[in-house]
């Protein structure tokens, strides 16, 4: 039978590592900036003597933490970012956050653009904070654009909300990386086998055919001279999508409309699916599932939430765009 493991390093004013923990629940999803795991550490774990004042345990905000996580010999790293917050209460809380916790006290300096690229602004935002980031979409233009957020995060945070770029950080070859764009980036994913009866443990899906989905975009760009240009696609009676895009022309317009109008009319499943620790599943990788119906195809992953503990070691998936269908 294999045995769980853990290895929990946190790096502050001293390095402590333990190969123990009661809970861990970690969060990554493309539609969030930020990807969380939170810890409860067992409750006889000892310090070294080296505890705070008040009795508090030696870990404080900022710290930078990994965690590891796996069956018998067979460790991977699965969150790795900064402490967060600590509840001193037993069982003590650790609630962590991965690079985005930088860029929440990262200043951004105020500036207008005209015209600008995505990498223009992402080039300005960055500057100095030592991220590393990629472009999902490398010649995607934004156009007129203000930075007026008081930090990078809420920064980006504006971009998705009114250009509809998704922003978030991926562990690439042990470095982590910022990736900004539409939605799912090409590099660096791997491909996942699922089968019911074999590795997928339970399933919550929805198939939905291309046909039946009912959708409409409200599109809209402002002028340098703070004209507005609107449109419509779509259904009437569909689910909203909202984009806007400044200093572009309306054809341009439209075809960001229609853009974002196919990627949500897809046909293939929607929902999710639990299976177990291993092999290890991350955002944008690419599962060829095939569910209990018999229905089978390829998609992208939008979530994932990976619980270990007493209770064993799980992976909860939710499904993204599909790629092909069977």
């Amino acid at each position: 039978m294999l045995k769980l493991r853990s290895e929990i390093t946190i790096e502050g004013d001293k390095t402590w590592r333990f190969t123990a923990v009661s809970e861990c629940q970690i969060v990554e999803d493309i539609s969030n900036l930020t990807d969380t795991c939170e810890l409860k550490l067992p409750k006889k774990i000892k310090w070294e003597q080296a505890v705070t004042e008040n009795g508090k345990p030696p870990v404080k905000r900022g710290d930078k933490i990994t965690v590891k996580l796996g069956y018998d010999n067979n460790l991977q790293v699965r969150f790795s970012g900064y402490v967060r917050s600590v509840d001193a209460k037993v069982p003590i809380t650790i609630k962590c956050e991965d690079g985005m916790f930088l860029l929440k006290t990262q200043s951004a300096k105020p500036k207008a653009f005209k015209k600008a690229s995505l990498n223009d602004i992402l080039k300005y935002l960055l500057d100095g904070t030592g991220v590393k980031y990629e472009l999902i979409d490398k010649s995607l233009m934004v156009g007129n654009w203000r930075i007026t957020k008081p930090t990078v995060a809420e920064e980006l945070q504006e971009l998705k909300e009114k250009q509809m770029l998704s922003s978030y950080f991926r562990r690439i070859n042990d470095q982590s990386v910022l990736y900004v764009g539409l939605a799912y980036p090409a590099d660096n994913r791997k491909k996942v086998k699922i089968m019911y009866s074999k590795n997928l443990i339970t399933e919550d899906f929805e198939y939905r055919d291309k046909a039946d989905i009912r959708a409409r975009v409200e599109a809209q760009t402002f002028n340098a001279k703070h004209k507005k240009t609107a449109i419509e696609i779509g259904d009437k009676d569909g689910d909203v999508i909202k984009i806007r895009i400044d200093g572009i022309s309306e054809a341009e317009l439209k075809k960001y409309a229609q853009q974002a109008l196919d990627r949500y009319k897809q046909s293939g499943f929607k929902g999710s699916f639990e299976t177990f620790g291993q092999p290890e599943i991350y955002k944008c990788d690419m599962i060829d599932i095939t569910a209990s119906d018999t229905n089978s195809g390829v998609y992208l992953v939008k979530k994932n939430e990976t619980t270990f503990g007493m209770s064993g070691y799980r992976q909860k998936i939710e499904l993204g765009q599909p790629l092909s269908l069977k």
